[in-house]
């Protein structure tokens, strides 16, 4: 006859802390949250700012995409938002990849807002060129800024770009207002700092410069436009680099590297494993990357890929790159569908997305608990 003592329920395992601390970091988000409603001390830990810097340090640091995810801006008449996995696309082919649904916060279904960028889990939408959307939809927080105010007019148009400051622990949106009517003139510049929820005037864009109508790539510390700058006496236009840094706030060029600028279309940029990318068609035959390895060094450029166009491209270009696994292989975008580009056999793959045909934008993000609201 078994004793009482054996029948009797076994007490758990004892963790340390600082164990339960290594375990849960590591975790995925969605069972985050939801491990939030154990116990009082894991609501506590999860919520607390030393874990949250923690779990997205060592979401950020992985090199398989296990965080990663991908937002899909759908080309339907309704503003309609999908995310799925980037590992899925790598690994599931010729099996469809599932994706989610996503509720975007805002509610305006016939206006498509524009995808600014990612940074660290948050991710930044222009709404009418007049102020944004900070939303981490991971854990479905988000954060509307005040209106810019800007005296817009027909022609105006505002370049904006999302950063995180690490000296005051602060995410940044800066907004590049340009106005091309006016002759010459200068891009006014103002910051929305998320912690303050409010805007304020920085010193201009550079004199002459003009950057094109999309967002600034976050790197190293920086936001960087590709823009024109009007030179000589005929004022002809130069193609440059801009940087500004974001927490002293000021500009410098960045040199790109030396490439074929007679036969190639304007340059576009990028963050590719986080660095700053180029990235523009040679001769119309082929998609060339190049990746700036030490942020700022010119010398540290190196052609990374060259994508072959299929015969007869039409008037579509590659979109991205968005990002490059271990083994090589390049997603990017083209005629608003996903590809895959294997360099090894220069083949191509085109994924299959769940209940969804046709993008007009995606931005790569990580899962992260970093929230709009309470930073």
């Amino acid at each position: 006859m078994m004793s009482d003592s054996k029948l009797l329920p076994q007490p758990l395992p004892f963790l340390p802390d600082e164990l339960v601390l290594e375990i849960l970091s590591r975790l995925p988000v969605k069972s985050l949250l939801k491990f939030r409603c154990v116990c009082k001390s894991w609501l506590s830990l999860i919520s607390d700012p030393y874990f949250i810097k923690k779990h997205l340090h060592l979401s950020t640091q992985t090199t398989n995409f296990t965080h990663q995810r991908i937002i899909l801006s759908a080309t339907t008449a309704e503003f309609h938002l999908k995310s799925c996995y980037v590992t899925s696309l790598f690994n599931n082919y010729p099996s469809t990849t599932l994706c989610d649904d996503l509720n975007y916060p805002v509610k305006n279904k016939y206006r498509h807002d524009g995808i600014v960028g990612s940074c660290n889990g948050l991710l930044c939408f222009a709404i009418k060129g007049d102020c944004v959307l900070l939303w981490n939809p991971s854990i479905r927080v988000s954060k509307k800024s005040p209106p810019l105010g800007n005296n817009w007019r027909p022609g105006c148009f505002t370049a904006f770009g999302l950063g995180y400051d690490h000296v005051i622990d602060d995410y940044k949106v800066v907004a590049v207002f340009c106005d091309p009517n006016e002759f010459f003139s200068e891009s006014k510049v103002k910051v929305y700092s998320m912690g303050t929820n409010s805007w304020r005037k920085i010193q201009d864009f550079p004199h002459g410069v003009l950057p094109y109508q999309n967002s600034g790539k976050f790197v190293s510390g920086t936001l960087n436009w590709a823009a024109n700058c009007s030179v000589g006496p005929n004022l002809s236009s130069l193609w440059v680099i801009v940087s500004l840094d974001l927490h002293k706030e000021t500009y410098r060029e960045v040199l790109p590297p030396y490439y074929e600028k007679e036969e190639c279309s304007t340059p576009t940029l990028g963050v590719l494993k986080g660095c700053l990318c180029m990235n523009y068609d040679y001769k119309r035959t082929n998609f060339v990357v190049w990746l700036m390895k030490d942020y700022g060094v010119r010398e540290s450029w190196v052609k990374l890929v060259s994508i072959p166009y299929l015969p007869n491209p039409e008037d579509f270009s590659y979109s991205g790159p968005y990002c490059i696994s271990e083994n090589g292989e390049v997603l990017l975008m083209f005629e608003f569908d996903l590809i895959l580009y294997d360099p090894r056999d220069h083949s191509f793959k085109y994924p299959r997305i769940e209940s969804g045909k046709g993008w007009f934008d995606a931005e790569v993000y990580v899962e992260t608990l970093v929230s709009p609201v309470e930073h």
